[in-house]
Order: C-alpha cells, then structure tokens, then sequence
C-alpha cells in the first residue's frame, strides 16, 4: 500500500519528528519496489520448483491446452504479471 505524507501534518510536527517522519517515508519510497521484485520472484521460483518447470515452460502448456489453469496457476501467472510491471517491461 503506498504511503502517503501531507505537508499540513508535517507543518505540526516537532523538528526531529518532522526528519523522522520523512526518513521513514523516504525508506518505505525506496525500498517499495526492491521489496515488491524480491517477494515476487521468490514466489516465481516457488512455483516453478513446485511444478518442475520454467515459467516460459508454463506458458507454452497453457497455450498449447496441455495445463489447465488451476488456482495455483493462476496466481503463478499474476507473479510474472507483477514481475514484468515492476521491472517496467
């Protein structure tokens, strides 16, 4: 979920909660997307060691009818989704 920060809260704060305040959005800026990359791909291994296949290998089953799309597959499909909006692809 992203976070959010108004200057009018900030104006309200004391100096050293105001700095804490905007490290802590400045951490939650950076490390959103890294985080995001890292848990998703880690799922995307899971999967794929789970099912004993590549991803590119999933998806060539699915197209071609010799996989159906189950639940797990599907959520399989939503983490290469995420990977590939993250990665900007």
């Amino acid at each position: 979920m992203p976070r959010t920060l108004r200057l009018s809260d900030l104006k309200n704060l004391s100096p050293g909660a105001r700095d804490a305040a905007l490290r802590d959005f400045a951490r939650a800026a950076q490390a959103s997307p890294n985080g995001a990359l890292v848990e998703v791909e880690a799922q995307i291994r899971a999967f794929e060691r789970r099912h004993e296949m590549s991803s590119d290998t999933m998806r060539a089953r699915l197209a071609a009818g010799a996989l159906d799309e189950t639940a797990d597959v599907a959520s399989w499909l939503i983490a290469l989704d995420v990977q590939r909006r993250v990665l900007g692809r």
